[in-house]
Order: structure tokens, then sequence, then C-alpha cells
């Protein structure tokens, strides 16, 4: 259970609970222990290089991320194998990324277009660089990535023929699944996603395009994505921290993020907070109070009106909420104290927050 900081933090706060974090760590190695499949964790959730750092030294390979902001903030922490999980077609960004590759020992990026792939390799020659390069195959999200086998043939040779470019494999990403909140539903549509990837694998392989990495995966996902043989690298993100959508899915992970918040005024069966819709990401519906989880919520930009009908709470109290998407709730704040058995252990600088080009 996490028990509530004694030590004096000014409010609205981000708290991670690193005994939590420790533990999901754990409980991700162990699933994978053994198995074919590497993790890859998303730094889009993470947004802390030393959080990041944690995960890279419990035996993650490398760390995957959505911007090219982002792979900068960790190619500065010193993290040397990153994967932009992204296309990057920006003449201004090409050419950082280029550059960026001779900062790291392993820099990667996805592709979907033979455009695109001319384009970084001639950034590549001009910067002296090599950048390893996955083609993304759309497997159900409808965003990026190519959308049959011939397509993706065609930018695979494209990448291999291509100066300064390492052809590395495929990725697929099968976000439309990873919420889907009937078990059997994931596991039939992970099934089908399998069979479209492994299949893209093999018709590569016999057009003369050997395949060494193929990356994905989400936390609703991985236990049925890494269970497979055809995924070698798992991009999770969310199971370190945790939040109430994903909680829903029974996965064996626990809350490690939460927003403290203080209570500023109080009426009769209710208690008005100082965090509101500029404290917490309701993208994905409004967090929940931790002790009071069936009262219900109300948030205005800088209040949160609580139901207390047995009025436990007086002003100066704190009340720690469970965000319901923790990548979007910890991109609001600068910091986060880091907490173990109610005193504050450390204090982390969220230098991946705001990092959205």
């Amino acid at each position: 259970m996490f028990i509530l900081p004694t030590d004096p933090i000014e409010t609205p706060a981000l708290l991670l609970d690193l005994d939590a974090v420790r533990r999901n760590i754990q409980t991700m190695n162990s699933f994978l222990e053994g198995r074919k499949i590497k993790l890859r964790p998303h730094f889009k959730t993470v947004k802390i290089p030393d959080i990041a750092r944690m995960q890279i030294d419990a035996g993650a390979k490398g760390i995957t991320c959505a911007k090219l902001s982002e792979a900068e903030v960790l190619a500065d922490a010193g993290i040397q194998d990153i994967l932009i999980a992204n296309q990057i077609v920006a003449p201004g960004k090409i050419e950082k990324l280029a550059k960026l590759a001779g900062r790291v020992k392993h820099m990667a990026v996805a592709v979907d277009t033979v455009e695109n792939v001319l384009q970084l390799s001639e950034a590549c020659v001009r910067a002296g660089t090599n950048l390893h390069v996955l083609v993304e195959l759309d497997v159900g999200m409808e965003r990026c990535g190519v959308r049959d086998y011939e397509e993706g043939l065609a930018v695979s040779l494209a990448v291999m023929n291509a100066p300064g470019l390492v052809f590395e494999g495929i990725q697929a990403y099968e976000g439309h699944l990873v919420l889907k909140p009937e078990l059997q539903v994931r596991k039939d549509g992970v099934e089908g996603m399998l069979s479209w990837v492994g299949g893209f694998k093999l018709y590569l392989e016999e057009h003369g395009v050997p395949v060494k990495e193929i990356s994905g995966g989400g936390s609703g996902t991985y236990a049925l994505t890494g269970a497979g043989d055809v995924f070698t690298e798992l991009q999770a993100g969310s199971y370190i921290y945790m939040d109430t959508r994903y909680a829903g899915l029974g996965l064996p992970f626990e809350y490690a993020q939460y927003v403290l918040s203080m209570v500023m005024a109080k009426r009769p069966g209710v208690a008005i907070l100082d965090a509101g819709l500029k404290s917490f990401a309701t993208d994905n519906g409004n967090p929940l109070a931790v002790g009071f989880e069936k009262s219900s919520i109300k948030l205005s930009e800088e209040h949160c009106k609580l139901e207390d009908p047995d009025d436990r709470l007086r002003i100066r109290d704190t009340v720690a909420f469970v965000p319901s998407h923790c990548c979007t709730n910890i991109n609001i704040y600068d910091t986060a104290y880091g907490v173990r058995n109610g005193e504050v252990e450390r204090v982390f600088d969220i230098t991946g927050r705001g990092k959205s080009r």
C-alpha cells in the first residue's frame, strides 16, 4: 500500500512510488525471462531518464521513444540504444536525427515510404553517420505504416540500397488492441496480428531481405505478443507506472504514479482540493481518489470537488489520486517526487516533459 509522504510538498505534485516502480520492472522481467523477446520500454510513459536507466540496468536492451526531442533527451542522459518508433519527415528534423546517430551506439527510426528513406540516407551521408531503420507495417492502427507486403518490400529494398542506412527489420504496433476490455478479443486480435507480421517477415526474407528485429507491443498485450516467437522487441511503456484504464484489464502491475492534492475548502459532504483540469490528464476520464474510490469527482480548471460523505477530510489534508492515463499525466509536471515508505527519497526532473516535436 502506498504511504503518503510526510514531508511538506507544495501541491498539486506528482509522486512516484519507487518500490512499486521497482516491483513493476521485476514483474515484467520475470515474464520475459527465457523468452526470445527483449524489452525496449517506451519513454513516452517514463519521461525521466533516470527511470529509463533503471529499466536498462534491470535488463532492457534499449529505449523506445516517439519524438526526436525525446531521443535528444535520452542521448544527453547517456542512453546509447534508442529507437524512435515514428516517422521523421521534416527536413530540419532529418538533419538533426542524422547527426544524433553519431552520438549514440545504436540509433533507429521507423519509415514507411521510399521518399523518406532517400531523405534519411542523404542526411546520413552528409553527416557521415549510420542510422538503423525499421519498416513500419500498419497492423490495424490506421495511422502510419505500409499497408501491404508489396509496398513494404519496396520500402525495405530502398533501405537496403541506401548509403548511411542499415535495414534492421519491422515495426508493428497493435495499439488498437491494447485496451480492449475482453481478454478473448485481445487474444484473437493479437493472433491475427502475429500471423500478418510473421507473414511479412517471411515475404521479405523470400525476396532477399533479412529481418533481424521485429519491434512493437504494448502493456495491454505484452503477455500475448511476448508469448509468441514473432516479435524480438517489446515496446511496452505504461506497465511501469500503471493507471486506471489499464488496471481494468487485470494486469499484474501496481499503481506507481499519483497526483497529490490538498484540501483548500470544506463544506458538509464535500471537499474542495487544489488540483483541477490543469493538474490531471483527463483524456481517459477522471482520476481515482485513493481512499475515496466510490466518491464522485468534479473537476474545473484549478479545483477538484470531491464527495466526502463522512466528512473525513479537513483543510490542509492531502489526497492521492491515480491518473486515468499515466503517459499524458506525467507530461503535465516539471518534477516528480520519488517516495519510499512515506519519505521523499529524491526529486526527479522530468526532462522528457513537453518534448512533442
